[in-house]
């Protein structure tokens, strides 16, 4: 199976496809927004007393 034939294509299309169904990211925008607001209001607090 050379470099060029369709069946080689199709296979890394199949596996590009399938790892970029993996880095879609686990955690949504909306939970790390929230986090780094707890975070950085629990440091803010921790500096002032």
């Amino acid at each position: 199976m050379g470099c060029c034939s369709p069946e080689y294509r199709k296979v890394v299309e199949a596996q590009e496809k399938k790892v970029n169904q993996n880095t879609i990211d686990k955690v949504p925008v909306w939970g790390k927004i929230v986090s780094v607001a707890i975070i950085a209001c629990a440091t803010i607090v921790f500096v002032l007393l």
